[in-house]
This record gives structure tokens, sequence and C-alpha cells, in this order.
């Protein structure tokens, strides 16, 4: 990225000719990877020369390259207040402000940029990564197919539009754009999941690569709970930590929470513990997780090989709205079963494909619908009867269940019961 790298001629001729000796020094500098050179070098010529618009912009493309957005912000606003009409000033401030995720501002900054003239691919990418952020989806995949049109070998928009087709519900233009993104090169584990889910092929794997995942809550890790809890009204930690209070009137010896996040189920499980734990693939969620002071271990893994592989056995297992992200549950719920002690209890909750929030929890439930009763348990794991309890809050409700001892029955759908022969028939339209 360079800003423009004309200076006119001021009135001190010697004080010109050295900010203009610091100021070609800069761009050779920035040109051959010398970014902190160059920083140095435009930062004198602005000593000299104070508040020329062409060395602003070069020192904020520098510190774009830095990967210092936030510090690119303010001289392109001062080069910008001199010279607004340059184009490529707003272009560098609309990706600072992108990178901040100030989305509303970089979308208008990126709009005067393409209106004085940029018409770069990458500028309208960037446009329509503002409008995915600012949930306006119809007008990002516009962006993008202008972005194509200006570059159809632009790997990047074909895999952001096919991504974003698939959401929409057109899945033969997002298989059309996946397939292209292929073509030109792409090797992203994360494309041949969408496509084989697309494809609905027999090799569909079984979740959505950890790599993938991992970045996505990174980069929604510093925004999450406020997006989460302000925004959308997130209500599934009180909701499951009401309903365990009904459950277990005592305390639990050592808990775990799978997908633990930020730690926003922290605040109302650590008081129903004695020990609370946490495992999280995002490092950047685990790092606000752990400002909380509220768990007793974090650890950063794909929650089912932690099951699989920690040393550690729980009383209590509450996944709030992880299971959505972990694709397949076989592996899930039977590192659940191997990690939970005798008589223990596990709580999970998710928002299925149906319009209302439905909660499942217990050793052997899993419920991708809320017809789907709890029967998806291995069965070599006999401890499949739960005692239920219900609550509700506002439009969500939740169901906890005790797992058992073992010798009780794998239930059929639809069917749950208490410990052993006493039968409890719930019809299957009755979960929600």
């Amino acid at each position: 990225m360079k800003g423009a790298a004309r200076m006119t001629e001021p009135m001190n001729p010697e004080t010109f000719e050295r900010a203009r000796t610091q100021f070609v020094a800069g761009i050779e500098a920035f040109e051959s990877g010398r970014l902190a050179e160059a920083e140095a070098l435009f930062l004198a010529s602005l000593e000299a020369l104070p508040g020329r618009p062409s060395t602003l912009v070069n020192l904020a493309a520098t510190r774009l390259n830095l990967g210092r957005p936030a510090e690119a912000v303010e001289p392109l606003r001062t080069a910008l207040t001199a010279q607004p009409h340059d184009a490529q000033a707003w272009h560098h401030l609309g990706v600072a402000l992108l990178e901040v995720k100030q989305h509303a501002q970089a979308l208008e900054a990126l709009d005067q940029a393409l209106a004085r003239g940029v018409q770069q691919p990458v500028a309208h990418h960037r446009r329509g990564l503002a409008l995915v952020a600012l949930e306006r989806p119809v007008e990002a995949a516009q962006a993008w197919e202008q972005a194509l049109a200006l570059d159809d070998r632009f790997v990047t928009a074909w895999v952001d539009l096919g991504s974003l087709m698939r959401d929409l519900g057109r899945p033969e233009r997002a298989l059309h754009c996946l397939e292209r993104a292929l073509a030109l090169g792409a090797d992203d584990p994360l494309i041949h999941f969408q496509l084989a889910g697309l494809k609905k092929t027999e090799h569909t794997p079984e979740a959505p690569p950890p790599a993938y995942v991992e970045q996505l809550f990174d980069s929604y890790a510093d925004g999450f709970d406020e997006h989460l809890v302000k925004a959308l009204g997130y209500c599934a930690p009180q909701v499951l930590a009401d309903g365990l209070r009904r459950l277990t009137p005592g305390r639990f010896r050592h808990a775990l929470d799978l997908g633990c996040g930020t730690g926003l189920c922290a605040p109302v499980l650590a008081p129903l513990t004695e020990r609370l734990d946490g495992v999280d693939l995002s490092a950047g969620m685990l790092e606000k997780a752990r400002a909380l002071g509220r768990y007793t271990r974090l650890a950063q893994a794909d929650v089912v090989a932690h099951l699989r592989e920690t040393p550690h056995r729980y009383d209590l297992i509450v996944a709030a709205d992880v299971f959505i992200y972990v694709g397949a549950l076989e592996g899930a719920l039977t590192g659940i079963a191997q990690t939970l002690t005798p008589g223990a209890c596990a709580a999970s909750h998710w928002k299925p494909a149906a319009s209302k929030t439905t909660t499942c929890c217990g050793r052997a439930c899993a419920m991708p619908t809320p017809a789907a009763m709890c029967s998806a348990w291995p069965k070599p794991t006999a401890c499949t009867c739960w005692p239920w309890s219900r609550t509700r809050s506002g439009a969500t409700s939740a169901r906890l269940c005790r797992a058992c001892m073992p010798g009780c029955a794998n239930p059929p759908q639809g069917t749950l019961r208490t410990c052993p022969g006493r039968p409890h028939r719930r019809s299957a339209g009755s979960a929600r």
C-alpha cells in the first residue's frame, strides 16, 4: 500500500529539501520492505513539514503494513481534511477502519474511494467484508460479484462469495464459486468441507476444520460478549444454571465448561461448583475467559480431543451452544460418557434449525431438532436414563437430565426413562 508520493513546493526551500530527502528515502525503505525505517523517515519528514498530506498517507500505509491499523486512522483523517478528493487515502482509511472493526465507518470510506475512481477488485472485496459484518449479506454478495467482474481470478472473492451463497440458500451458485476457487489453486480445507456438504457425498467430513473454527472465534473475541448478550439477548448460561439449581440443590465438585469461549457461563456456573475448568479452541476467547478469574483450569484444544485425552473426571459437564461447531456428535458424546463420574450430570444448549431454542442434556442426548429425543447415544454405554427437570426463561426452554448408574436400556426415540423400570412417555412434539 502506498499513498500519494508527490510533494508540492513549500515556502522554505531548505526545509522542503530536507523533508523531500527524508520522504524519498522513506519511499525507498517502504518498497524494500524496511518498514520500521520507512516509518521513522516519514515521521522525520513530517517534523520538518507538518501536515503534508502525501507524507501522512504514506506513513499510514506503512503502519497498515506493520499491522498497526489503529495508528493509521489519524494521519489519514488529517490528510483527507486537507485533500478530501484523494481516492487512495479514502481506500487506506477504509482498510484501517475495517481492521479495527469500525465497519460502518469503513464502509463509508470505501464508498468514498470507489466514488472517486478506485476500481481495484480488492476495494470491492473489502466493501463486501464490511457489509457482511453489518449483516447486509445481499449487498455483500453484490460487492463480491463486482470484484470478480474486474478480476475473475480473484480466489479470495470466489471463496467468500461461495460461502455466502451457501448461507443465502443458493447452493448451485455456491457450488460454482467454490469449485472455481479450487480450479484457481485454492486449497483451504474449509472449501472441501463446504463442497462435501453441498454435494451431499458419502464422505462428508464429520466436523469443520479446527483451524477455521479457531480463526473464526479469534476474530470475534473482542466484541463477542457485547454482540451476543446485548445485541442478541443471549441467555443460555442463565437458563442452564437455573435448571441445574432445580435439579441439584447442592454444589457440584468439579465442572467442565465445553467450548467455554470468553467465559459467558463462568459467572453463573462458578457458584454451583467447587472447581470449574474450561476448554476452547480459540486462544483469543480463552484470553478473555482467563481474565475473569473464575476458572480453575483452562485448556486450548478441540473439545472432542480434550474429552478423549483429559485425565480429569467431572460430575458436571456443560456445553452451551458448542455442538453446532463439533459436527458429528458421536465423538463428543462418547467423550462425555468417559469423562463423567457415576451419577454425574451433563447439560447442553443449542438452537436447532427450528425457530425455538431448545436445550437437551444428559449423557445420552443428541438433539439436532426439537422432535428428536435422546436416542443417539452409543449403545455400548449403558447409562442412558434420565429424570428430567424443566425450566423456562422467556421463549427459551431448558431440559436438564441426571445421568444414572449403568444398567438402564437405551430408550427409543420419543421415550424418556427414569431410573430403572419406571417408564415415562413424552411425545416428540412436546420437545420444545
